[in-house]
């Protein structure tokens, strides 16, 4: 009764979610001259934002929400793509509260979704905040832009997004504990497998803050974090490994230097390597699957890095963060001289480095997982 109950409420949550994202995202101050002088408030919503459709209100005219620049005069973060992921994290979690119907598989896609909606919620909050200046494009339709100064900060909808997101959150882990298995692995009850994966994910989240080996500096650093989420993989299966990976890169985001853009390469790229290696050795519980796993795994990890690398990451760093493809290449030709174009970025740095990772990671994980294997059935 009280899970039929609960994916209602669950339900009701995410749509709150979604409608939230119509309220005001981003509260704007503009300012001109003498602040006691002129003082014009106005609101920006999730899909004004996503849209571009957006305007912020001045005395003279209106300023589109894209053309605001920081205070160097380059063009701001365009922070869209954040809103999007909040955004699909709800309507994602809708889906599979009413859709789903496997059980505890519905537990973890609603903890996974909510504890995305909430993690980009709570990273905005904390890191939106800045002070923009009026675009010398703005020019002919706003007279005096150079004297107006915008002072951004979070609105009314991050804070009922947090909210909410937090509560689907709560309720997911409630539904997670209560619905009946479907197929127990290994007869683990769920308290045993939710302390694997809160013991293993600190773990990984600590390691991920432990500096990195330079191999490419300064974009590609080696570090052993992803070590737990295929221990778990292995040991649990892949979606327990998800969640630690989840766990891993939430974590990491609270004090990122990239926007975020790491911590998705690194899910990106650990989630193919993890999901590959720990449905194969699922399979085929011997030694000789696990290799077999995590060859292929290696394998899914470089394809993913240099898609993900090609489509996502470098366009991000060059369209969102402004920094010139020439820079980045520079930067990467001082290690890898041969690098001169994107193309030759992604085949001679990112998938190399993506392969040796891989090899490390599976080494030390064959290493490990034996000898902690009793470890880990016994927590």
């Amino acid at each position: 009764m009280f899970q039929k109950k609960s994916w209602l409420f669950l339900a009701l949550v995410f749509g709150l979610m979604v409608l939230a994202f119509f309220l005001p995202f981003e509260r704007i101050a503009a300012h001109m001259g003498d602040l006691s002088v002129v003082s014009v408030d106005s609101s920006l919503n999730g899909w004004e934002l996503v849209s571009g459709s957006g305007s912020v209100s001045l005395v003279e005219g209106t300023a589109p929400a894209k053309r605001l620049t920081d205070e160097s005069g380059a063009p701001r973060a365009d922070w869209s793509y954040v809103y999007s992921l909040i955004l699909t994290a709800a309507f994602v979690g809708l889906g599979c509260a009413l859709l789903d119907l496997h059980g505890r598989r519905k537990g973890w896609a609603g903890v996974i979704c909510a504890a995305i909606a909430f993690g980009l919620s709570f990273y905005m909050v904390f890191h939106v905040n800045a002070t923009y200046l009026l675009s010398a494009k703005l020019a002919e339709t706003v007279p005096d832009y150079a004297s107006y100064s915008l002072n951004a900060a979070p609105g009314i909808g991050f804070t009922i997004m947090m909210m909410l997101s937090s509560v689907a959150l709560a309720l997911s882990i409630i539904i997670l504990v209560l619905t009946p298995k479907v197929a127990p692995q290994e007869n683990l009850n769920h308290t045993k497998m939710i302390t694997r994966v809160g013991v293993l994910g600190a773990i990984a989240a600590v390691l991920f803050y432990i500096p990195g080996i330079p191999i490419i500096p300064p974009i590609y650093k080696l570090d052993f974090s992803s070590v737990p989420v295929l221990l778990g993989g292995f040991s649990m299966g892949p979606l327990p490994g998800l969640c630690i990976l989840l766990i891993k890169d939430a974590v990491g985001l609270m004090r990122t230097t990239s926007m975020g853009v790491g911590e998705l390469a690194d899910f990106m790229t650990t989630a193919a390597m993890m999901l590959v290696a720990s449905l194969m050795y699922k399979r085929n519980r011997t030694l000789k699957g696990a290799l077999v796993g995590l060859l292929c795994g290696v394998g899914a990890m470089v394809v993913v890095g240099a898609v993900a690398n090609y489509f996502i990451m470098i366009p991000f760093y060059v369209n969102v963060m402004n920094m010139p493809l020439e820079t980045i290449l520079s930067m990467i030709a001082q290690v890898v001289p041969p690098v001169d174009t994107l193309p030759k970025l992604i085949l001679l740095a990112t998938s190399p480095f993506n392969l040796l990772k891989g090899v490390a990671l599976s080494l030390v994980t064959c290493v490990l997982y034996k000898r902690l294997s009793p470890i880990l059935k016994n927590l």
